[in-house]
């Protein structure tokens, strides 16, 4: 047989050639065999080769893309935690949600069978009216928690929600999207550390604007009820 060994190697030359891949020996084994009297024996050998790359470059793909859902652990609970209920009222602005409303916070959750794909928290500071005691301003990171389900539907790749959501157009993903909101005056129920704050958005006059807030933190979210 006649094969183009300086060709060879000056293609193992390369960094970026890898001798384990599939794809390599398949396009080491063409060219031997392009340039080879021989050809129609090493025909068999070069097909196989091509096969190989394009089942391993499949699986690669597959593994790379699909999204597959886990299990989330149930929240923890804050020492010292305080339950507060009251009325959810705007402070100064508030979100778009992914339904194209405005909403005071939201949370939504994909769920792939029992385990969790995604799930997305977002919210505006408000303001949580008491029956006789002053509001409490509600702000940070939050869980929702509960039984009473939100919106459901189901979603597919591509779908116009998962691009506002940040995902990209190539991630495989699929199941039920669950969308929750906090709309004014909606009674919510919010478990986290109760403390005083001075806001100077509350400041008024010689007010110091020292009010009660509940302040959700990476790793330590307020648990929300609605």
């Amino acid at each position: 047989m006649v094969a183009p060994v300086q060709l060879v190697r000056e293609l193992l030359a390369y960094r970026d050639m890898k001798i384990v891949s599939a794809r390599d020996w398949g396009m080491i084994t063409g060219l031997l065999a392009g340039a080879s009297i021989a050809f129609p024996v090493l025909t068999p050998f070069v097909v196989g080769s091509l096969v190989a790359a394009t089942v391993q470059k499949a699986r690669r793909m597959k593994a790379k893309k699909a999204v597959t859902g886990i299990e989330v652990p149930a929240p923890v609970i804050a020492m010292g935690a305080t339950a507060v209920s009251g009325i959810a009222r705007k402070m100064k602005a508030c979100i778009a949600s992914l339904d194209g409303n405005d909403v005071l916070a939201e949370h939504a959750e994909i769920r792939d069978g029992d385990g969790v794909i995604l799930r997305r928290s977002a919210g505006a500071p408000f303001w949580l009216d008491r029956d006789g005691e002053p509001p409490v301003m509600v702000v940070g990171a939050m869980r929702r928690i509960g039984h009473l389900p939100g919106h459901v539907r189901e979603i597919e790749r591509g779908d116009e929600v998962l691009a506002r959501m940040g995902i990209p157009k190539d991630f495989a993903i699929s199941g039920e999207l669950e969308i929750a909101s906090i709309a004014e005056a909606m009674r919510v129920t919010v478990l986290g550390a109760l403390e005083d704050e001075i806001i100077a958005e509350a400041a008024f006059h010689r007010d110091g604007g020292q009010v009660p807030v509940m302040r959700g933190r990476p790793g330590m979210p307020l648990l929300v009820s609605y």
